[in-house]
């Protein structure tokens, strides 16, 4: 494995207001809006490289697509949730949580180390490190947000290859709480991550394409492995259009990603992503090959 390529699949243009989280809207002056990240996103570990991809889901004007954020030459993360946070008419600067969590990620561990039980311990560090801006940042919404009991506040997908140990994926999920302070004052408390392993699975498990989306469950975001397995029309002509795009969705579908050439796998996520996504929406694509 070596350095990430990146590929951009429609220009993202200037951020704008997307659905807001507000602190206090009786009082502009002390207002804090914060943006989401929002859509699909997805993972593709193959045969020879790892693809991520993002789709913007455009449930308000101006939301944005899920971030993919580089943590160094082999590992990527993705952002899904409020992702940026600004105080309108006041000039402040945004403050972006993408940035925070690149400023927040510890460094690498040295490739020589020990790699029992060490893929673990590393992605805890980081999202413990991510934990404190984040708390920061929604300690700022005093207002009720009406929240959905344990629902997910923010995802974040790490994805990376560990020299010795191999490639894996995790989806952290944070948590949040309010507590009704005094009269519409509350605090927004994050709780800490928790950890899920997405890749390498279980034993026995298949290992194929890994989806997420935010607002968690969306309806309107059908996972594109399920349209592989239903044979949706939209995705069937794309199976039988190039025999490399139909090979890696075969591939997926019995469950043995590991086989997919990562050239055929990427132009599967390209085109599967365009075809279930409205034109304009926001897309990105990132590949880490050797």
């Amino acid at each position: 494995m070596g350095a990430i390529l990146f590929s951009v699949l429609a220009a993202i243009p200037p951020l704008s207001a997307a659905r807001k989280l507000s602190s206090a809207p009786q009082q502009a002056a002390d207002e804090v809006v914060a943006n989401l990240a929002a859509g699909r996103a997805a993972v593709l570990i193959a045969k020879d490289g790892l693809a991520v991809a993002s789709a913007q889901s455009q449930i308000e004007p101006g939301t944005l697509p899920p971030l993919i954020v580089p943590l160094g030459s082999l590992r990527v993360a993705v952002l899904l949730g409020p992702v940026e946070w600004t105080w309108p008419g006041t000039g402040r600067s945004p403050l972006r949580l993408d940035v925070a969590l690149r400023q927040s990620a510890p460094v690498r561990r040295p490739a020589d180390m020990s790699n029992s039980a060490i893929p673990a311990t590393d992605i805890e560090s980081i999202g413990l490190a991510f934990l404190e801006p984040l708390r920061n940042a929604a300690g700022l919404l005093n207002g009720p947000l009406h929240l959905q009991p344990h629902e997910v506040f923010t995802e974040l997908l790490i994805v990376d290859y560990e020299p010795g140990y191999g490639p894996e994926a995790w989806s952290l999920r944070y948590r949040a709480e309010q507590e009704l302070m005094r009269g519409d004052f509350y605090r927004t408390a994050i709780h800490r991550p928790e950890y899920v392993q997405l890749y390498p699975p279980d034993k026995g498990q298949p290992r194929t394409l890994m989806e997420t989306t935010y607002p968690p469950n969306d309806p309107n975001e059908p996972a594109i492995l399920n349209l592989l397995k239903t044979n949706d029309s939209r995705l069937a002509a794309l199976r039988a259009a190039d025999p490399g795009m139909g090979q890696a969705a075969d591939l997926l579908v019995r469950g043995e990603s590991q086989k997919i050439k990562i050239e055929d796998g990427l132009e599967l996520l390209r085109a599967a992503f365009q075809t279930v996504t409205p034109r304009d929406s926001r897309q990105m694509l990132l590949k880490i090959t050797e």
